[in-house]
């Protein structure tokens, strides 16, 4: 059974082991006002605030029940397993007694926990140089807008923990934001760390560049399309370029010029993304798998009101090959983004072409369509794929060129969690799931957990 962590863990302040690696464990014994104490402490908690993401352990973050959901409550990926929280998501039938829905809501907090404490004890812990207490802090800072942005586009405002609360009673008082407010709480936070940070060539740390980039993806969110490509703009003065080939994104130890920011992984501290994705007989689990729309939009030729609709699977677009494949003793499909159950492969949190993506979207919101399909392009050509036109081969109007782009953002960014959070704020995803019975599904219920201790947060509606 898991630990399950609610609001009074939020009054747990960060308490580290002071080693020199990722994985850096909370220690009970060591009380919350001595933890982060001297430089050597202070680089262990930001590690600790780093493994928050990486949640090896119990597979509720990056690692593992975020990454999936994300892709789970949408049309792209199926249920194909034994795990009965996921097959609600899959149905898009969500409880707040939903175990998996209250273990991730956990895990993001666990991250604010930690960043909580780094941001209120670094400015005043010795042995730091100016410059490297500035880069931890603003390193601090772009982890919290991960976090918070990460709940938000899950459950709309959420609790804004900004502070490690003083007693039991303080932090059973806290209340929800409005989405509104927490949105300018991650603005306010990437603008913190852009001032802040000093270190721009590690992608497994954030970076100046990684803030730019998160602040684009946040600006999208928020339909700040202005905002989206000043942000996608300083972006490329990095020198960020994308990776010639796709599949060179994805391998163990890879590192290309399109990382911007992403988790690394290793066979000891592993995800468990490609075990749950593979087929059985190629080293996974095979809990989930791709659905006969996404193979159909990777290849228009598919016929998904064919049983065996893999026999005709013959895509021309690079990125389809690897990132679906079929096993011959089922003719079935599985994903083959994570190319072993090992899970060993670094997970990107943001890279270039997502990026490049937003800015697209802004620009057609924007009415600039030329350069919306021109940033289209440069993924499109990447993968193989004939360059769109406008007025030939996309209508020369928003709405085709949009289209044109949700569907770029599907092929390119398949099964890296962002097919439902982009179906949730495009407007498209009731319609698309067919959950007219069950609009308010949009939204993740707050776990039943959470309620019973915080009162004062309210349950999104419909549940």
């Amino acid at each position: 059974m898991r630990i399950r962590w609610t609001v009074p863990a939020l009054l747990v302040a960060l308490a580290t082991a002071c080693d020199n690696t990722l994985t850096v464990e909370p220690v009970n014994e060591v009380a919350a006002d001595v933890a982060i104490v001297d430089a050597a402490t202070a680089r262990a908690a930001i590690a600790g605030a780093y493994d928050a993401l990486q949640d090896d352990a119990s597979v509720s973050y990056y690692s593992g029940d975020f990454s999936v959901f994300s892709d789970l409550s949408a049309d792209d990926v199926r249920h194909s397993g034994t795990f009965d929280t996921y097959r609600q998501a899959d149905r898009n039938q969500l409880s707040a007694n939903n175990g998996t829905i209250e273990d991730i809501w956990e895990a993001l907090y666990i991250g604010v926990v930690r960043v909580n404490r780094i941001i209120e004890k670094l400015p005043t812990v010795p042995g730091l140089s100016e410059d490297e207490r500035d880069d931890l802090l603003g390193q601090a800072y772009f982890l919290r807008a991960v976090n918070y942005h990460n709940l938000v586009k899950l459950w709309g405002g959420v609790p804004l923990r900004l502070t490690t609360p003083g007693s039991i009673d303080e932090a059973a008082n806290i209340d929800r934001a409005t989405e509104a407010e927490t949105y300018a709480q991650i603005i306010d936070d990437l603008d913190q760390a852009l001032a802040l940070l000093v270190t721009d060539d590690d992608p497994s740390i954030a970076t100046r560049g990684g803030a730019w980039a998160m602040k684009s993806r946040v600006a999208l969110y928020m339909e700040d399309w202005a905002g989206v490509v000043e942000a996608a703009d300083s972006v490329e003065t990095y020198g960020y370029a994308l990776a010639p080939e796709f599949d060179d994104l994805f391998v163990a130890e890879g590192q290309t010029t399109e990382d911007i920011f992403k988790i690394p992984f290793t066979p000891e501290e592993a995800h468990f993304l490609g075990w749950y994705y593979r087929a059985k007989t190629y080293g996974g689990r095979y809990e989930l798998a791709p659905t006969c729309a996404l193979v159909n939009a990777f290849d228009s030729s598919v016929d998904c009101g064919q049983t065996d609709f893999m026999a005709g699977w013959s895509p021309n677009d690079d990125r389809a090959a690897f990132s679906i494949d079929v096993n011959t003793s089922s003719n079935e499909p599985f994903a083959n983004k994570y190319l072993t159950g090992i899970g060993d492969e670094d997970l990107h949190v943001i890279r270039l072409a997502e990026v490049i993506l937003n800015r697209a979207e802004a620009y057609a919101h924007l009415g600039q369509l030329s350069a919306a399909v021109d940033d289209l392009n440069q993924t499109r050509v990447r993968a193989g794929l004939a360059p769109l036109v406008l007025g030939v081969t996309v209508a020369n109007n928003m709405q085709a060129v949009l289209d044109a782009i949700w569907q770029e953002r599907r092929l390119e960014l398949a099964f890296e969690g962002f097919r439902w959070p982009d179906l949730v704020r495009t407007g498209r995803a009731v319609a698309v799931l067919g959950i007219t019975d069950r609009p308010h599904q949009v939204l993740y219920p707050i776990p039943q957990a959470e309620l019973d201790v915080a009162p004062n947060v309210t349950q999104n509606s419909g549940y």
